[in-house]
């Protein structure tokens, strides 16, 4: 089809620079005399002398487009045909992808801290709290106050053990706080014996635990803007503490002696940290910040027991290291001595040893039990 238009628009078929020349330069493109070199135009296919010739090969070529294209149109239809089959299959054969997690959303740390010191509040005021305080508490809850004993507890250091969201604004938040309770085994006095009257009972401290759920909405005021609305629904309710968990293994195999030059470079990093002695930049490896506590809060640290996680030596090569617990004696600026620990990083450089680190947790030994995992605790 692409032919009959051309022979059958003449000169308008093609455009000239597309028709290369012959090689003896006579023909179709053959320059006119006197003329430009522009290349003469097809011949029309209506004459019978020797212009009237075929199409130049050029334009031939492209007498079989209708016929390559609907090759192509049929290679690509059988394509698609073939495959759909196997599209169809891996959609029923792949597996499903893993479904993905909701997160949870952001905690409302302002609703959540509001929370908490309304249940704190609260449940210092219920606990110090006698008859003549119906009024302090109820301003506190929307709950009813009920009975109140005669006279209050003796308490102290108050704090958040549990703080969760539960429904509708409303946060479950259970309080610790040491109570001063009669010792066990103690006999109370009976009931209305006036005070100083026979033996006094002795009291202990005990850790005890309270519930409390509390309403915290928001509310937009006037003058200030969004603001918090805080309301606790219940009485305090005594709960058990957390329980205790059971401590793991930790993975400090090796026992390193205090007056080892890796045990003496510890101590005298931990003197001049916490107790001011010396220079603290000279027990450190390059590159490694770590300031000294001002002002000083002790007068002296000694360093009473090492356990490293690998084995080292006093004649370490260079990146020989170990990540070392470190138990040590401090003694207070009014001469009484308490036990601290602290967990070191040592690394060895030009055959001494340096502090690269104070890690901010212990290792925990994760060789299962019955194998002897190399580094581990229980070799």
């Amino acid at each position: 089809m692409s032919s009959l238009l051309v022979r059958r628009r003449g000169k308008k078929a093609a455009a000239p620079a597309e028709l290369p020349a012959p090689a003896d330069g006579t023909g179709v493109g053959a320059p006119r005399a006197g003329g430009s070199a522009r290349p003469a135009t097809p011949p029309s296919s209506s004459g019978n002398g020797a212009d009237g010739g075929d199409a130049p090969p050029q334009v031939v070529e492209w007498s079989n487009g209708p016929a390559l294209v609907t090759k192509a149109w049929g290679a690509l239809l059988s394509l698609a045909l073939l495959a759909g089959p196997a599209a169809l299959a891996w959609t029923l054969l792949r597996p499903e992808p893993a479904p993905v997690a909701a997160s949870a959303g952001p905690v409302d740390t302002a609703a959540q801290a509001a929370a908490n010191e309304r249940a704190v509040e609260l449940v210092e005021t219920w606990l110090r709290a006698d008859s003549d305080d119906q009024q302090l508490l109820a301003s506190l809850t929307s709950a009813p106050v009920g009975t109140l004993p005669q006279e209050g507890l003796t308490i102290r250091d108050s704090s958040i053990a549990q703080s969760e969201a539960a429904e509708d604004d409303v946060w479950s938040v259970t309080v610790g706080v040491d109570v001063a309770e009669p010792a066990p085994g103690s006999t109370p006095p009976p009931a209305g014996q006036p005070e100083g009257e026979g033996a006094e009972v002795a009291l202990v401290w005990v850790r005890r635990y309270f519930q409390v759920p509390v309403l915290v909405e928001r509310t937009d005021t006037r003058y200030s803007g969004p603001d918090l609305a805080v309301a606790a629904l219940a009485l305090p309710a005594p709960v058990p503490g957390p329980a205790a968990a059971e401590p793991p293994d930790l993975d400090y195999p090796e026992t390193i002696s205090p007056t080892s030059a890796a045990g003496q470079s510890a101590a005298g990093f931990l003197a001049a940290m916490v107790a001011g002695e010396g220079e603290i930049t000279r027990y450190l490896q390059p590159g490694t910040t770590i300031p000294a506590i001002t002002p000083a809060p002790y007068a002296a640290a000694t360093v009473t027991g090492i356990k490293g996680s690998h084995e080292i030596t006093d004649d370490p090569a260079d990146g020989d290291g170990t990540h070392a617990l470190t138990t040590v004696e401090l003694t207070r600026l009014d001469g009484q001595k308490t036990t601290s620990q602290y967990v070191l990083t040592l690394v060895a450089r030009d055959g001494r040893w340096e502090v690269a680190g104070v890690e901010p947790a212990v290792r925990i030994d994760t060789t299962p039990s019955g194998t002897n995992g190399s580094g581990t605790a229980g070799e």
